[in-house]
């Protein structure tokens, strides 16, 4: 019996309880729940492509984009294989011109060069020769220290001939036969001023001639431009073209009488030369030239 105390369930009426509302619009299909919104479009059913290469939806790319990659990845590799051959052309080159210029200074040092011209001529390579007493500003001093240590270097080279001569090592020779020769000369150059005195450039000769070979003209080279440069020298002298003349040749930058001076010499089998001249007026470059053309007039072939 029911009473006040009895507690009774109601039935719920489906058709006003709003709780079971979700799940009734959960139910419906989406595309049913925005077809009946207005100005909302149904999602587009997603697709998967059907092969491997095909094009995502969405995708940026396109097959011609894909074609255009590729083309481009070809053409950049056989750039580089072009780029690639190129580079070996141009090593092989260098290789193939250092080995040339090698073996034509070993070339030039085989050959035998003649005798110095005793004395040295009135005109070489076009520069007059200067006679009398050396009044430019500054060159006594340079010349005579110049001359100081190529005679040293130059007695030494004798003394060492000599004594291999004693101890026969110099076939068909004595240290008696054995005697040596000295030349040198001073040198303008017309049109070429010295910006420090503004007066013509100069420039000094100075050789040596004996009578047996002095030994091999790259180390008798080497020993005389050490000789010149002194004991206490941080420069080191660098290998230049003889010229047609044969032997070696060297070339530096001495300091003589307190003065930054170029110095170019060469040597062959019995003969070393030097020529010197301040740098402020005639480069290494230019001096490394004109022992070129002087060794023309200054040595027989």
């Amino acid at each position: 019996m029911a009473g006040p105390w009895t507690v009774t369930r109601e039935r719920d009426d489906p058709g006003t309880d709003q709780r079971t509302a979700p799940s009734r619009l959960g139910s419906r299909s989406s595309r049913a729940l925005f077809t009946r919104l207005p100005g909302v479009r149904p999602p587009r059913p997603i697709t998967f492509p059907d092969r491997p290469t095909a094009v995502w939806p969405g995708s940026a790319r396109r097959p011609g984009s894909l074609r255009k990659s590729r083309l481009k990845t070809r053409w950049a590799a056989t750039f580089l294989a072009l780029m690639l051959g190129a580079a070996a052309v141009l090593v092989w080159a260098t290789v193939s011109l250092a080995a040339r210029g090698i073996a034509s200074g070993e070339a030039a040092a085989r050959r035998v060069a003649g005798p110095l011209v005793i004395p040295a001529p009135k005109s070489v390579a076009g520069l007059p020769r200067r006679f009398g007493a050396i009044d430019e500003p500054g060159a006594a001093p340079i010349v005579t220290e110049f001359r100081q240590r190529f005679g040293s270097v130059g007695s030494g080279l004798v003394f060492d001939t000599r004594a291999a001569a004693d101890d026969g090592r110099v076939p068909g020779r004595t240290a008696k036969d054995i005697t040596a020769a000295w030349t040198s000369g001073l040198y303008g150059q017309p049109g070429h001023l010295d910006p420090a005195t503004t007066r013509p450039a100069w420039v000094m000769y100075i050789g040596m001639d004996a009578t047996a070979k002095l030994g091999p003209p790259m180390v008798t080279v080497s020993r005389l431009m050490t000789g010149i440069l002194g004991p206490y020298s941080n420069s080191a002298p660098w290998r230049v073209r003889a010229g047609h003349r044969g032997g070696a040749a060297n070339c530096t930058v001495a300091w003589l009488a307190q003065t930054q001076v170029g110095v170019c010499g060469w040597a062959s089998d019995h003969t070393i030369g030097a020529i010197a001249s301040p740098i402020r007026a005639t480069s290494v470059a230019e001096l490394a030239t004109l022992m070129v053309r002087m060794r023309y007039d200054l040595q027989q072939q």
